[in-house]
């Protein structure tokens, strides 16, 4: 069972609230409150004993499907009986695991429902058409010994079952024989909820009605859907590419002499065939379209309609060339496609290179193809996979000869560029090398569940091998792990959910680092007095183009421009802006300062302190304000905040401290730089000021 409870307030703890007797203030308020409660969780009750008598009627041998409506998330099934479902897709936690097993007894949480003399409670009738994780049943004792739990919460907030609406309902007790209690609360409201999350999803596949369970594991039902009048399209979208022209298969099921056929088209040319409609795109592609096709059974009068959705067709994968060792084994192709494809090995290479199989679905799929030993020479093929529209992609798969050995690893420091692969991406991303060090590479957005590749390139783009995991495939969230290289595709790690990630590699350490959602690095947020010590307080958390910076003389008598700064992707403690900035010692020493703040709309939080007789930060004006504001200041190699400017010396790091300071880098008189870069590492307390060249 679950185990993060929240309490249900009863009507028996709103009502003993200690009150004047003569003082209803906020008790008819509280009153209001608990029966709104009361109705919702009433209706949350409703809804998931309709999906008990669902699923109960689902697994009946020899059960079919009239018809299917969804209406958001809500699907109305009328059942071969003419019995109605409504059930509900709901994310969020399952409550209350019920489902029934293997021979057709009610379960909750994998372990069968007893009644209260002790025996195990047997659904009506036999199990259905079960899938892959489940099988099909024993008859309930010709259906006369089924039962149907009705499930309720009582005054205290536990769950509460009986068979029969006249039956006194007991607790549920959890595998310790302990009462439940029922959880949860509503995703808008906060209030308490039972829950109804019964089902995961529902689907039509190959003219059956797919039903899979939130259960332990998910339990599949398919029911077969009687073919009554409709229209049968195999996906609900059209692959096209600009300019061109696909054909949409479609068959109208359960037609008579009297039906005919119409379509419908916005954004694209559609011309109706003989169980096709063939649709042509306009070059470009429209940002909106559609397809409609629609049959009228005219004898009947009845209609059904299908609606048809467009997309770009893309096939696109990772490698353009995998080496093999003469021992052989398998290749892995990563495939991320939204067309249908075929996989062609040429006759000359078929005696040495095999399809496994693949694992195909709508945005992604994995090629497997088995490789021979070599006892020969090195040997080579081309293999193509061919889309049903675009253009056909070639992979080139080389074998060592016998004895040969085919991997080098290589020097990472020349190594021009990493990317990331695999089916936690739906396409190759660029691990981008970081402005702040040249051997950290860094990639930061979402991830899938599946698996992660890194591959190694070149100046001219070929494959030079892959960083793989050291050992195991945990990302060890938080951490750095050593790598090791080996060829693309013999090792990945594993993503365990989908989410945002920043993946770090630094090359020169040899270690690569993952950071999860809940272990990721954090921007700065700084805190400063603003005048007289404790007169204010001002708070600011630090994210990019919050910088101001001064190149001038003096600093009272200006404000200073601002400067967009990005966050690196490695670290959201370092920022840089790019561009370009020139600096003239002539006739009077330049100095560069960066503050953070320019007024008060620059900062998050304005606080009075204990002290007095300080200057009010929301009332001052610009030019005072930035004099007193946070700024990255020169210090010591301590660390410490100078009293004096420090020299700007450029293309190294420069220590900083974080304080209230007007100090700055100055830059010698006479000389002259054009800065194409400054670098805020506030993580390590540094700046750094990059030049294209430096003037004599």
């Amino acid at each position: 069972m679950k185990k993060n409870f929240v309490r249900f307030a009863s009507a028996i703890a709103i009502l003993s609230l200690g009150v004047a007797c003569t003082d209803l203030s906020g008790v008819e308020e509280r009153i209001e409150t608990l029966e709104t409660q009361m109705a919702a969780m009433a209706n949350q009750l409703n809804a998931f004993n309709a999906n008990i008598r669902a699923l109960e009627d689902f697994t009946q041998s020899g059960q079919t499907v009239k018809d299917i409506v969804k209406n958001g998330n809500v699907y109305t099934i009328t059942l071969g009986n003419g019995t109605v479902h409504n059930i509900t897709i709901e994310n969020g936690p399952v409550q209350l695991n019920v489902s029934i097993d293997s021979e057709g007894y009610w379960t909750i949480d994998g372990s069968r429902i007893k009644d209260a003399s002790g025996n195990p409670v047997k659904a009506l009738g036999e199990k259905g058409d079960k899938g892959e994780n489940g099988s099909n049943g024993q008859d309930g004792a010709n259906g006369k010994d089924g039962k149907t739990p009705i499930f309720g919460v009582d005054s205290e907030g536990y769950w509460t079952i009986k068979y029969s609406e006249t039956e006194t309902p007991a607790r549920v007790t959890d595998e310790n024989g302990n009462p439940v209690k029922a959880v949860g609360s509503s995703s808008s409201t906060g209030e308490p909820s039972t829950g109804s999350c019964l089902f995961k999803s529902v689907s039509v596949e190959n003219g059956y009605l797919v039903i899979v369970l939130n259960s332990t594991p998910d339990q599949t039902y398919r029911l077969p859907i009687e073919a009554g009048f409709r229209i049968s399209v195999s996906k609900d979208f059209i692959a096209v590419l600009p300019g061109q022209s696909v054909d949409v298969p479609f068959e109208v099921i359960g037609k008579d002499a009297t039906t005919h056929v119409f379509v419908e088209a916005q954004g694209y040319t559609a011309t109706l065939g003989d169980g096709v409609v063939t649709v042509t795109a306009p070059d470009p592609l429209p940002e909106t379209g559609y397809l409609i096709i629609k049959a009228i059974r005219n004898s009947d009068s009845s209609t059904k309609a299908v609606y048809l959705t467009f997309e770009s067709g893309e096939l696109t994968f990772v490698y353009d060339a995998k080496t093999v060792l003469s021992e052989g084994g398998k290749v892995t192709i990563p495939v991320s496609a939204n067309v249908d494809y075929t996989v062609n090995i040429p006759e000359t290479a078929a005696s040495w290179i095999h399809l496994a199989g693949s694992t195909k679905a709508l945005v992604s799929s994995t090629i497997e193809l088995i490789i021979d030993g070599n006892t020969g020479e090195q040997r080579a093929a081309t293999v193509s996979i061919v889309p049903s529209l675009g253009e056909t992609k070639n992979i080139q798969i080389v074998q060592a000869g016998a004895g040969e050995a085919v991997f080098n690893q290589v020097d990472l420091a020349t190594v021009a560029s990493f990317s990331l692969s695999g089916t936690s991406l739906d396409a190759p991303a660029a691990l981008a090398q970081t402005v702040e060090n040249k051997d950290v590479f860094a990639f930061y957005s979402t991830l899938k569940a599946g698996k992660l590749y890194v591959e190694m390139f070149d100046a001219e783009s070929k494959s030079l091998g892959s960083i793989i995991p050291a050992s195991g495939t945990d990302i060890n969230a938080g951490n750095a792990s050593e790598f090791k290289q080996d060829f693309v595709g013999n090792g990945a790690w594993e993503i365990p959910a989908e989410g945002t990630y920043r993946v770090v590699l630094n090359r020169a350490a040899k270690t690569i680092s993952f950071y999860d959602e809940a272990t990721d690095l954090q921007p700065l947020t700084v805190k400063f007095a603003y005048e007289n010590g404790t007169s204010w307080y001002l708070t600011k958390t630090l994210v990019p183009g919050t910088f101001y910076v001064s190149t001038n003389s003096g600093w009272d008598s200006w404000k200073g421009r601002k400067y967009t700064f990005l966050a690196s992707a490695a670290d959201p403690q370092v920022f840089y802006w790019e561009g370009e900035c020139a600096i003239d010692g002539d006739g009077d020493p330049k100095q560069v300062s960066f503050k953070i703040a320019q007024s008060k709309a620059d900062v998050d939080l304005i606080e009075a302190g204990t002290g007095t007789g300080g200057a009010d930060p929301n009332t001052q004006s610009g030019m005072n304000f930035i004099s007193k504001s946070y700024a990255f200041a020169p210090a010591d190699a301590d660390g410490t905040a100078l009293s004096t400017d420090a020299e700007l010396i450029v293309n190294e790091w420069l220590p900083c401290a974080g304080a209230v300071s007007n100090k700055r880098w100055v830059l010698a008189k006479g000389s002259k730089v054009n800065v194409i870069r400054f670098i805020i590492d506030a993580r390590n307390m540094r700046v750094r000021f990059d030049v294209e060249e430096t003037a004599e």
